[in-house]
């Protein structure tokens, strides 16, 4: 074979020739022959298992010095052709084919091996050793008899004296009774998950059947043999759980610090197996309660379990935790002993705690506000767009601004950032029959999902997650929504009212009254018949156990469970019935609001020797109770600053008071002293947000304004109002938009009496009108009449405002109308 190295065609020589000649060319065209290849390979290799009478194609491959694949005619041959032939394009038959260059049929032959080569150009391949074998039509792993004992006969520990335990399989194949194991050559053997047991072959010259299995990271899988495309049956393979761990700061003993921004903390998390060996190199889940204030990374060591680095990112404070969390730790583990088949999680005997200071001025928060009229105070239905509008100031002696609206879609009834900052879901009341659903805001861009729908409860720690109770719709449902697949788990859960995710992510809990229902990643959804109505929940930042407010046989009690197999832990008797509970930073205290009362949970672990496992135990104390001073009332929001230092609690008077009287409560944590908070021009709070360094609350009140407190002082130092329509929370249709009518009424004459005016009018749509509304008049013949007023007085078919430059005239085809108040309702600080 031959070609030009331009490529030109053998044809064609004699005639460019002949031109070349023509034109006093001197240089000949070189004809040169195909290289000689540096390697041939054959595929599959190095060998291969085969049934007598099936056929196994062979793939040839020819490269270059440079390693790159040339193309080449190939011929292949079989060593053994009794058991085995080849046909000239490569498929081998383990018998004889009826055609060496048609191949259709292959026959069966004797049982036996072979040896396959490919040849180019003299080059030859390595050879490929074929077995040739009966059917197979089962086979079995067995450990092989005559090796040392393991420590123990559950599993292998990684964490051995000599190396990570390993014990040597073998597989038998048959062709029914008949053991044929030693003519189907080498085996190939496979893991579920390589993560959790190590699979290697042994040294040359040892059985081609046999494989050590070793101990890799702590979890369970299984693994099987496979020979000729049949598999054995899988084989349960467990490396030693991991039973616990202990961090412990690498420069300074302690588990609480007071750290500076910049810095950076080094944590070294040793871990145990269930056999009390220590294990280097765990995958452990490094997290944080608050990542903006406190970060926290961790990478695999060669010394510890884990290598953990708490960063001090802003002022504020947080808990760092180490965890073993399915299904990267301990993957694969079910707990029988507890019936319900948990994976098994493992946390830390201790928590780190920060709270971190700050030389500089705080960060300047960004605000958002919103609101629920368009769905609250809408009684009419009219068209109405609400907004969420952020507030900013661009220094911090600078004065608070409110920002440009962003449209949204649908009215919300929640707010809630996740935890790093990135992105706020905005939850909404229906579903809408499908056409509503929950928002995602990010910045100024907005997106949204109709696949759930209802208010946000809570959100996972890395963002991905959120919980949706829709308590509007029948059926009620609580929905699981992915903003990264944008899809949701719905499940049947009527009344959801709190839900809490454990801080590594791993689970939720939702409480709708007397039942727990707990979302896992790994474990099946779960319904737990709690012994009383539940009102609250939160994990404890350790992440061992979370504490709902109530749960109990006794009303007045707050329990708590394992976040492992989510059994009964303890039960705290409380002097009131407990509404809402916080775990303070400290990763120490539970606090459980219970009006009029507010009482410490001292959280007392046993000896570092005692928490270990799945349910370790624990000892709940109130360590003190004290009595907010404002009665009995139904809180609303239980806010705690990232530092655990103060608590504000927004709540609402209950009977015999005619109407609830909304107000909040600071609350000193660390001096136990508590007071009210008064806002500017005896406005009413309805949501409350802390910034994230703790210096700033910001509260949005019946005002239509968005006030901002000093925490230090307590005093309301701005009103930032939402003004229409360059910064309106809602809107109504039309260019330029217009607000939304709450009241609308035709206006027939009017009268003129000193500083006052009254109209005569009808009510058109709407509501009454009422004393103290703002009605806009527009339409009247007389310019004077017109105009912004206060409705000081109401009669029979009339209204009073303060106009001292209006003109009486009847006959008039005015319009009055009464907008909707949108008020800020809905207020979060971005963290």
């Amino acid at each position: 074979m031959g070609r030009f190295v331009s490529g030109t065609p053998l044809a064609c020589i004699p005639l460019i020739c002949f031109f070349l000649a023509g034109c006093g060319s001197s240089k000949p065209t070189n004809v040169v022959s195909n290289a000689v290849p540096a390697s041939v390979t054959l595929s599959p290799s190095p060998d291969a298992s085969l049934e007598a009478g099936k056929a196994q194609a062979f793939t040839a491959t020819a490269r270059n010095i440079l390693n790159n694949v040339v193309t080449e005619t190939f011929s292949f041959a079989s060593s053994n052709p009794a058991v085995l032939t080849i046909a000239t394009n490569g498929t081998a038959c383990a018998g004889t084919w009826n055609s060496l260059t048609s191949p259709q049929v292959c026959t069966a032959g004797p049982t036996g091996v072979a040896q396959v080569t490919a040849t180019a150009q003299g080059v030859a391949s390595p050879p490929v050793t074929v077995y040739v074998h009966q059917h197979i039509t089962n086979i079995i792993i067995n450990k092989v008899a005559g090796q040392p004992s393991t420590l123990s006969s559950l599993c292998l520990s990684r964490g051995a004296p000599s190396g990570p335990e390993s014990q040597v399989y073998e597989a038998l194949a048959f062709s029914g009774n008949t053991d044929i194991t030693s003519s189907v050559g080498p085996v190939t053997w496979q893991a579920v998950n390589s993560s959790f047991v190590k699979l290697g072959a042994l040294a040359t010259g040892t059985p081609l059947n046999q494989e050590v299995v070793s101990a890799n990271l702590p979890g369970s899988t299984s693994f099987f043999a496979s020979v000729s495309g049949i598999n054995s049956q899988p084989v349960q393979f467990t490396t030693c759980p991991v039973q616990s761990i202990l961090i412990t700061p690498a420069a300074s003993p302690g588990t609480s610090f007071v750290v500076n921004t910049g810095t950076a903390t080094t944590l070294n998390a040793t871990v145990t197996d269930s056999l009390g060996l220590t294990l280097t190199g765990i995958p452990l889940t490094w997290t944080s309660t608050n990542p903006v204030s406190i970060s926290a990374s961790g990478t695999t060591s060669t010394v510890y379990g884990s290598v953990g680095t708490a960063s001090a990112v802003a002022a504020g404070g947080g808990t760092v935790i180490a965890s073993c969390t399915p299904p990267s730790c301990n993957g694969g583990i079910r707990q029988p002993p507890n019936g319900n088949g948990t994976s098994l999680p493992i946390y830390p005997q201790d928590a780190v705690s920060f709270t971190v200071k700050s030389s500089a001025a705080p960060a300047n928060p960004t605000v958002y506000a919103s609101t629920t009229a368009c769905s609250t105070s809408n009684p009419t239905g009219a068209a109405c767009n609400a907004t969420i509008i952020p507030v900013t100031r661009s220094s911090s002696t600078a004065a608070f601004a409110a920002g440009n609206p962003v449209v949204l879609p649908f009215s919300p009834n929640s707010i809630l950032f996740d935890p790093g900052g990135t992105n706020a879901f905005l939850g909404v009341d229906s579903s809408g029959f499908g056409q509503k659903g929950v928002m995602i805001f990010s910045g100024t861009a907005l997106s949204q999902s109709t696949v759930a729908a209802g208010k946000v409860l809570a959100v996972s720690p890395d963002g991905t997650l959120a919980v949706l109770s829709d308590t509007a719709d029948s059926p009620n449902q609580v929905f699981i929504y992915s903003n990264s697949t944008h899809t949701a788990a719905a499940f049947l859960i009527p009344g959801a009212t709190a839900a809490a995710f454990s801080p590594d992510g791993l689970k939720v809990y939702i409480v709708a009254g007397s039942r727990l229902y707990v979302y896992s990643k790994v474990d099946a959804f779960q319904t737990i018949s709690l012994s009383g109505p539940a009102n609250d929940v939160t994990f404890f930042p350790q992440g061992a156990f979370a504490y709902l407010a109530g749960g109990g046989a006794a009303p007045s009690a707050v329990t708590v469970r394992h976040t492992c197999d989510n059994t009964l832990a303890d039960t705290v008797p409380n002097a009131a019935i407990p509404s809402m509970v916080r775990a303070l930073p400290d990763a120490a205290t539970v606090l459980a609001l219970e009006p009029p009362f507010v009482q410490f949970i001292n959280v007392t672990p046993p000896s570092p020797g005692a928490w270990v496992g799945c349910a370790p135990p624990v000892n709940d104390v109130i360590a003190s109770t004290f009595n907010l001073g404002q009665g009995s009332f139904r809180p609303t929001q239980f806010i705690i600053s990232a530092d655990g230092s103060a608590a504000y609690i927004l709540g609402q008077t209950q009977a015999p008071n005619p109407a609830p009287l909304p107000y909040i409560i600071a609350f000193s944590i660390t001096n136990q002293t508590s007071s009210l908070i008064s806002l500017a021009g005896n406005a009413t709070p309805l949501s409350a947000s802390l910034s994230p360094a703790g210096d700033l609350l910001f509260v949005g009140a019946n005002d239509g304004a968005l006030h901002v407190i000093d925490a230090s002082s307590a005093t309301d130092t701005q009103q930032v109002d939402f003004s229409f329509p360059q910064n309106a929370l809602c809107f109504g249709p039309g260019n330029p938009v217009t607000q939304v009518p709450l009241s609308t009424v035709a206006i027939t004459a009017a009268s003129q009496s000193g500083a006052s005016t009254t109209y005569t009018h009808s009510l058109t749509s709407g509501q009454a009108l009422q004393a103290g509304q703002t009605i806009v008049i527009s339409g009247m013949k007389d310019g004077s009449n017109n105009g912004t007023f206060a409705i000081t007085a109401l009669g029979s078919g009339n209204f009073t405002v303060s106009n001292s430059s209006g003109v009486s005239a009847s006959s008039q085809s005015g319009t009055g109308t009464v907008a909707i108040t949108c008020n800020p309702d809905l207020v979060a600080v971005k963290p």
